[in-house]
């Protein structure tokens, strides 16, 4: 999702009212109202991908996967974020319609104009679902997809996947994603480019 293009401190319960009548999808963080700026057909994709990766990946399983049109809330400071893509695995998030509370995984589709937010505050508050294992980070503009792993001392550890033949390791859900098949079937900017009228 995109860079917070606006900022205005209300309360959480002054938030949802007013979210209500808005066009445009806010976040919720710190207070303030974050109104997220729209992202590209080829982060459309990724996304996409990366659900449809995951979503194979957890099939048979209690797990759900939500792209970024679900809330996903931290308790602890009514937070309130649309994760590209997240999954969780309770009971208590399937009783839930509009929001979700206890992910065990978040992945981040990460453009220039993102990219600061994302890593930085946006993972920060992240960390603090005391449920989540994986973050990971997708590059736009390569196959390179980053792994934060949460271990048994509550430390992140970082692991890594390049290249389209590549394959990717969530050692804490004991599978693997292929590359190739989380940067298939990107749109292609240059044949786009070639196709606009002048």
């Amino acid at each position: 999702m995109g860079l917070p293009a606006a900022k205005h401190k209300m309360t959480l319960e002054d938030f949802l009212t007013w979210e209500a009548g808005q066009p445009e999808r806010w976040e919720f963080f710190n207070g303030e109202a974050l109104m997220m700026a729209g992202g590209s057909d080829v982060h459309n994709a990724i996304s996409l991908n990366t659900a449809f990766g995951l979503r194979a990946a957890f099939s048979g399983t209690r797990c759900n996967v939500f792209m970024s049109d679900v809330r996903l809330r931290l308790a602890e400071s009514d937070d309130l974020f649309y994760p590209d893509v997240f999954v969780t695995c309770s009971d208590a998030d399937r009783a839930r319609r509009q929001v979700k509370e206890e992910p065990v995984l978040i992945a981040e589709v990460l453009s220039p104009s993102t990219e600061a937010y994302d890593r930085g505050d946006k993972f920060a508050a992240y960390r603090r679902f005391p449920g989540l294992r994986t973050v990971l980070f997708l590059s736009q503009d390569r196959a390179h997809v980053e792994c934060f792993t949460r271990d048994q001392g509550a430390r992140w550890i970082l692991s890594e996947a390049s290249g389209e033949t590549a394959r990717l390791a969530l050692p804490a859900f004991g599978f693997e994603l292929a590359l190739a098949d989380l940067y298939r079937d990107l749109p292609d900017a240059a044949s786009e480019a070639d196709a606009t009228p002048n």
